[in-house]
């Protein structure tokens, strides 16, 4: 059943149907409709001459012009004056019949129509043929015209050159559809074949192998389906490698922590149980490891659901400059281990609309990844401004080991992580890993623009920006951060 389904067996019936319907039309206008295209010309022929005569009626030539017209279309025309006097020319030949005709009926006719003009066809028994003829009356005053004419015209017996050429129709039409089956099958199977070959090694896309041959003389559709799989493969293999290091990575740092908390809670069974100063040191180990794993599945839990779009904003207008010393005041601890001081310098009242809970981890995923890669000095400067048209900037700076152009673009991809002869995504220096891509989430989420600056040697900067809230209109500012967030909600 799906080979009557296929693009070949489709493109072949196609084709016929064309051909059929070609010769359909063909028939109906070339034979069925012949006899009656046949009379229409002769009825226009005999128009025309009747126009040529009565424009040419005061010509000094008129005899000569209405015998030219009787020889050269072979035709009988009589004019018949008031006075009963006629005036004839026969190019019918042997046609003596008509001049018996009586042509007061005819007179009669013509005056009583609408137009002037009357068309009849009648048998002529003698020749055996059908006669057309057209009476009318020349000169401008119907009722006193100056003259009748009667053309007529034999409409020449038409059966045997119907049936010639219906038997004529019947062989072409035969051999179109022998050469037409082996011409469509020859089109179908050049259409579909390469179509049918890029099929073929598509199904093993799958296995990252594409290799598909492209014929020099292809359609250029066909060429451009096949580059766009090679394409396509290449991504997939790309996106199947980093698939494979994501997982490697995740099970890694899942691993880990829980290595350690069950050494270390085997070390305290059958070693410190009884030792309250080592005790105390392997369960802060433990307790350590377990945050870290804690913080690890809740930052992929918050990755998926922001990529997967399913974790809703909860917009409120909040003051940004006091949420921001509240996140920066947790970084006090790492002064104190570690000596890294976090510079804070922050405009006062700025307020925006967003996800207070969500912001805020923003920020710390900009500020803890800055600690992380502090540079000599030991310093991280956090700087919230005001910039032109009522906007407001929030950065982070360190100045660390620094990024380089070319991988700059990589950074919010999750796990990424640039070595020192190639750029992969490996495991992250401290903590999860994956902290610029939720910052990258949410803030598109957001609609907040966002970006980073960074040079070897010298330092990162991390910014975002948000539009402040006006103090004088803050009801309208709200109401239109609701209604973005029904927006992306609807999306």
């Amino acid at each position: 059943m799906n080979f009557f389904r296929s693009i070949k067996v489709r493109v072949w019936a196609r084709f016929e149907i064309v051909v059929l319907a070609m010769l359909a039309f063909t028939y109906i206008f070339l034979i069925a409709m012949f006899p009656m295209f046949y009379e229409w010309m002769k009825t226009y022929e005999i128009s025309e001459t009747f126009v040529e005569i009565s424009y040419n009626w005061n010509s000094e030539d008129i005899e000569k012009i209405i015998r030219k017209q009787a020889s050269d279309k072979k035709m009988y025309i009589e004019i018949i004056f008031p006075d009963n006097t006629s005036y004839f020319v026969d190019r019918l030949g042997g046609s003596l019949s008509m001049m018996m005709i009586s042509k007061s009926n005819f007179i009669n006719s013509v005056n009583n129509s609408d137009s002037g003009t009357i068309y009849k066809t009648f048998r002529d028994e003698k020749e055996d043929n059908s006669i057309l003829m057209m009476g009318s009356y020349i000169g401008s005053d119907r009722s006193n015209p100056e003259a009748y004419i009667f053309i007529f015209n034999y409409l020449q017996p038409i059966g045997t050159t119907v049936q010639i050429f219906q038997r004529q129709f019947y062989f072409v039409g035969l051999l179109m559809m022998i050469l037409t089956i082996f011409i469509s099958a020859l089109f179908s199977n050049k259409i579909s074949e390469p179509i049918i070959r890029i099929n073929n090694s598509a199904k093993s896309l799958s296995q990252g192998k594409f290799d598909a041959k492209i014929g020099k003389r292809d359609y250029e559709e066909i060429k451009q389906l096949s580059e766009t799989l090679t394409e396509a493969s290449k991504e997939i293999a790309k996106s199947d490698d980093l698939r494979r290091e994501l997982m490697s990575n995740i099970s890694h740092d899942l691993r880990t922590p829980l290595t350690m908390i069950k050494a270390y809670a085997e070390m305290i069974r059958d070693i410190s149980g009884d030792n309250p100063e080592k005790r105390e040191k392997h369960l802060k180990v433990i307790i350590d490891e377990t945050d870290r794993l804690s913080s690890l599945v809740t930052d992929i839990l918050d990755l998926s659901k922001l990529q997967a779009g399913v974790s809703e904003l909860n917009i409120e207008e909040f003051n940004f400059s006091d949420n921001l010393s509240g996140v920066v005041s947790r970084f006090g601890i790492i002064k104190y281990n570690e000596g890294i001081t976090v510079d804070l310098q922050s405009e006062e009242n700025i307020r925006i609309s967003g996800d207070i809970s969500k912001l805020d981890q923003v920020v710390y995923n900009l500020i803890n990844n800055a600690v992380t890669y502090a540079g000599d000095d030991k310093k991280v400067f956090v700087k919230l401004f005001r910039k032109e048209n009522g906007v407001v900037r929030f950065e982070v700076e360190d100045h660390g080991e620094g990024i380089s152009p070319e991988n700059l673009p990589y950074i919010w991809d999750m796990y990424y992580k640039v070595s020192e002869h190639s750029k992969t995504h490996k495991r992250a220096k401290m903590g999860s890993g994956i902290g610029l891509s939720i910052v990258k989430s949410v803030l598109e989420q957001h609609g907040f623009k966002y970006g980073a600056e960074s040079s070897l040697g010298q330092g990162s900067k991390f910014w975002f920006e948000a539009p402040e809230l006006s103090e004088k209109q803050p009801e309208e500012q709200k109401n239109t951060s609701l209604s973005l967030r029904s927006r992306k909600n609807s999306k």
